[in-house]
């Protein structure tokens, strides 16, 4: 039979190498979101003239939404961002019946059962989700799903359909083969959850990196972190272990004639060895966290994106709770951590650091 049509028999592959494509799957599940989460594949044509009865009002007032729009559909509209003035549910629950809600210039529309999303309102969608998409590899990614080769014939499988100028929609060959994989919503909203961590420890992290650079950027420095972790595991002492694993630190760190009873020193190495043993701590979580995130992403990834959206629609191996679990055991750590480094401050620092340089100095001179 004559492959033209996209199918899960020929064409698996192409499907799962475009998921793995973080620029084209945002695209691809956000158009499918919309479609089948927000407007329900167009099976309730009571929901679509709803949404079309607010689309011709001057002013949508939140008593508008509130008295044509269900629950479940305001809830979706605003986690994807389609008001432009509502920060989130919350935030929506707050207002006035009076406050007028903005849906922005361009927005979603229908047309004979036809889902036509805007590029603009498209990428802020993603953008909300997903703050390392960028404006250029967004507008590369559109241009790449209209016109997918098929690796088994000599045709094109559009992904997408551009339709006018700039609105865009899901094919629907495309869009019952994703159908058939299970909840793709809930599967953006793992990895949403996922990032949101990310993103709250790289902060964490970074600041706790700070801070040991004011000692030596030597010891930010991925070999020297390793060497650290050596020390640690092996119960060494730091920077004496760093020496006799010839790391070339700098010369205060040579502490012979130093008064090891001295309030400075002390205060000194008591700060770097804490913060050295908060980042060794935040490694080893990073190490975790990586581990979550090579579920579907990453070089090393056990799982396509499809396979991911699978597993997560029926929790297969119990992924869902294993996810949720380490997740929420990773963030007590994490926030235990961030209550630790709250007693120092970069200022402090610095300014204990050029005093044990004066103490180094003298103690050279004595």
């Amino acid at each position: 039979m004559e492959h033209k049509k996209l199918s899960i028999e020929h064409d698996l592959n192409l499907i799962e190498k475009t998921l793995d494509d973080k620029d084209m799957r945002y695209i691809v599940l956000f158009l499918y979101v919309i479609r089948n989460d927000l407007f329900k594949d167009f099976s309730n044509q009571q929901l679509i003239e709803s949404y079309e009865r607010i689309l011709i009002l001057d002013d949508i007032y939140k008593n508008n939404i509130e008295q044509f729009w269900k629950r479940d559909f305001i809830e979706i509209a605003i986690d994807l961002g389609l008001f432009k003035n509502i920060r989130n549910f919350q935030d929506y629950n707050q207002k006035d019946d009076d406050f007028i809600i903005k849906l922005g210039e361009e927005t979603v529309t229908l047309e004979k059962n036809i889902l036509m999303v805007p590029d603009d309102l498209l990428f802020l969608m993603i953008h909300k989700k997903f703050k390392n998409i960028n404006r250029r590899d967004f507008n590369l990614a559109l241009t790449k799903l209209k016109a997918l080769k098929c690796e088994k014939e000599n045709i094109i499988h559009p992904f997408i359909f551009q339709i006018d100028e700039h609105d865009y929609t899901i094919s629907d060959d495309l869009y019952y083969i994703l159908d058939q994989y299970g909840n793709l919503y809930q599967a953006i909203k793992i990895e949403i959850t996922i990032q949101g961590f990310e993103k709250r420890f790289i902060e964490i992290r970074d600041s706790i990196r700070d801070m040991i650079a004011i000692f030596d950027p030597l010891l930010i420095s991925k070999p020297v972190i390793q060497k650290v972790h050596d020390a640690i595991q092996n119960e060494k002492q730091i920077i004496p272990f760093l020496k006799d694993e010839k790391i070339k630190l700098p010369d205060k760190f040579n502490t012979d004639k130093v008064d090891k009873n001295n309030e400075i020193y002390r205060s000194w190495n008591k700060k770097l060895h804490s913060l050295l043993v908060m980042n060794d701590q935040l490694h080893d979580l990073e190490k975790q966290l990586n581990g979550i995130k090579s579920i579907y992403s990453g070089k090393n990834k056990k799982n396509s994106y499809l396979q991911f959206i699978e597993k997560v629609s029926f929790n297969e191996e119990s992924i869902v709770n294993n996810i949720q679990e380490t997740l929420i055991a990773l963030r007590e750590e994490a926030i235990r951590i961030k209550s630790d480094i709250s007693d120092f401050t970069k200022k402090d620092l610095k300014l204990l650091n050029l005093d044990y340089e004066r103490l180094i100095i003298m103690s050279n001179e004595d």
